[in-house]
């Protein structure tokens, strides 16, 4: 059993959260974790999924923001959670009454080492947003730009840590004794959680996020950015600039205004998203309602990056794979696409089952028009097969997946006609098309280059490594010595073999990019380019002289 007196520092908090948790009818949970002392009644839960998911909204409110942020990060969790959780948690709202206009003032003043009167020339008492870690005023620099004003709740960092070692109290409880529960694994997901709120905590973060997705779409007709005013910004006060702007949930109030195609808003959104996740590789992980403003000329604006999400290469590919399989009701390469990310416990994954879960969902899929698939419903439903078959997706697949649904499930609100997937589709074949162009190609090979090398350099001093291990006995493996001369001989010649391979495809491709360049030319070939032919031609002959040696050598 736990020590709560050593675990726990605030126990009129805890009691506080425990006394909640059983007046909302989880006494029967506490009852399993060893809690039960501490109340009398307990019963058993026979509720449905869906009723106990209201049931935990409803009791995350009362245990408040700390809580609700919980709810609200677990919200873009399928992984973590069942679909019913995760629907019913995105209705949280984060919204607490404001605290003081003089806790305001104090803040800046101990932040940016003035008085707000020395530093704006208006800034409004009452503030245009409030939550539980800030709220934001309206204020204006005294050079005249209209700014946004964040500024942290006075001692919410205290308040927040406070309920964090409570959580992860209890998590350990649940994770110990809670047989259904475990499997979710709670500690987990309450470390999750307390990282995510350090960096919530801390403004610079969200600033260096803003100054990125500010860089990346500069210059984009579509989407604004609010610029940082880093000399007005630090740990809990972030300065950004205003936009003017709706937001996303009341666009209803201008359908039908000049300046104003539901539909084009509803695209540049989605747009942006897949600009994001397969050209940035940095994408705005909770785009709901509240943080996307429409602007006249059907712009969108992005406010609140506190969390991100990062796509590399191998995540571009992969799905690119799966949402092309989708496009094309291509039921193996989702399937095998899922497998490739995920990481399976074969001891815990029943893969045919997995297999046969996901048929259920695309089969249905294959008799439908194109433009009548929801692409939300299938990743939801992706996702809520993955959960049960213990198949665990990168962090931040799931966080895209979860803004696909977001973006979708926004527009069908407002624009019951939009088809997401008639958007997808040329996006994705325009990417596919870019990505193998020969200048992205090479890129890619230049990129991997690096990795290839050290590969080969680190070769020896590794296959010495493990050398020595056999012979002092600490790898135990039957192979006799002259097995060991073989296996580093064709260790060595496949090695060459891999070398001589890159340098026919980078030879090659240069040769293919060099084609326009002009004079001089040489049998109305650039030279440069031919130059680049001859070499890989003769590094291909090279190869297969190599090769054809060595099979003559293995026959005798």
């Amino acid at each position: 059993m736990l020590n709560l007196k050593r675990e726990v520092k605030d126990i009129k908090r805890f009691n506080q959260i425990i006394l909640i948790l059983t007046q909302q009818g989880f006494g029967y949970l506490l009852g399993k974790i060893s809690l039960k002392k501490i109340f009398k009644k307990k019963r058993l839960d026979s509720s449905t999924d869906s009723e106990r998911a209201l049931r935990l909204r409803k009791t995350l409110e009362k245990l408040g923001p700390t809580f609700i942020k919980l709810g609200q990060i677990l919200s873009l969790r399928p992984d973590l959670l069942p679909k019913e959780y995760v629907k019913e948690l995105g209705k949280l709202q984060d919204k607490v009454p404001p605290f003081s206009y003089e806790e305001v003032e104090e803040t800046i003043r101990q932040e940016l080492k003035k008085p707000v009167g020395n530093l704006f020339t208006d800034f409004s008492r009452k503030p245009i947003a409030s939550a539980s870690i800030s709220q934001v005023h309206k204020a204006r620099l005294r050079d005249g730009r209209a700014v946004a004003v964040k500024v942290q709740r006075p001692n919410v960092k205290k308040i927040m840590e406070t309920d964090i070692e409570i959580m992860f109290y209890i998590a350990k409880l649940l994770e110990k004794h809670s047989k259904k529960i475990a499997p979710f694994r709670p500690v987990k997901i309450v470390d999750e959680f307390r990282s995510w709120t350090e960096k919530e905590l801390d403004f610079r973060v969200e600033a260096k996020n803003a100054k990125r997705f500010y860089k990346n779409f500069k210059g984009s007709a579509s989407v604004i950015i609010p610029k940082v005013f880093d000399k007005y910004s630090t740990q809990k006060v972030l300065t950004l600039e205003f936009i003017d702007g709706i937001e996303l949930h009341n666009i209803i109030k201008v359908k039908g205004k000049k300046g104003y195609n539901i539909r084009q808003v509803m695209k540049n959104g989605f747009d942006s998203i897949l600009t994001q996740v397969f050209i940035h590789g940095f994408f705005h992980a909770d785009p709901h309602p509240s943080n996307i403003l429409v602007l006249k000329g059907n712009k969108i604006a992005l406010v609140d990056f506190g969390i991100v999400g990062y796509f590399d290469n191998y995540l571009k590919q992969k799905s690119i794979s799966l949402l092309y399989g989708i496009v094309d009701e291509d039921l193996d390469a989702i399937v095998d696409t899922f497998l490739d990310m995920g990481l399976i416990d074969e001891g815990e994954t029943d893969i045919e089952s997995f297999k046969e879960c996901i048929k259920a969902v695309i089969e249905p899929l294959q008799k439908s028009e194109l433009r009548d698939i929801k692409v939300s419903y299938v990743l939801e439903e992706i996702l809520d097969i993955a959960l049960r078959h213990n198949v665990k997706m990168p962090l931040d697949f799931v966080l895209f997946g979860k803004a696909i649904v977001e973006i979708e499930g926004i527009a069908l609100e407002y624009e019951p006609d939009f088809k997401l997937i008639e958007n997808i589709k040329p996006f994705i074949e325009k990417l596919i098309k870019n990505e193998a162009k020969p200048v992205n190609m090479v890129r890619d090979f230049m990129k991997n280059i690096a990795g290839y090398g050290r590969l080969f350099r680190e070769f020896p001093v590794k296959f010495s490594s493990a050398l020595e291990k056999i012979q002092r006995g600490t790898v135990k493996v039957d192979v006799e010595d002259t097995d060991i001369k073989r296996l580093a001989s064709d260790i060595d010649r496949s090695s060459n073999r891999l070398t001589y391979g890159m340098m026919i495809v980078a030879f090659l491709v240069t040769g293919a990019l060099l084609v326009n360049i002009g004079r001089p030319v040489l049998y109305g070939f650039p030279l440069a380019s031919l130059l680049c032919f001859v070499i890989a031609v003769i590094f291909l002959i090279t190869l297969f002289i190599s090769i054809r040696k060595e099979g003559k050598e293995e026959k005798r």
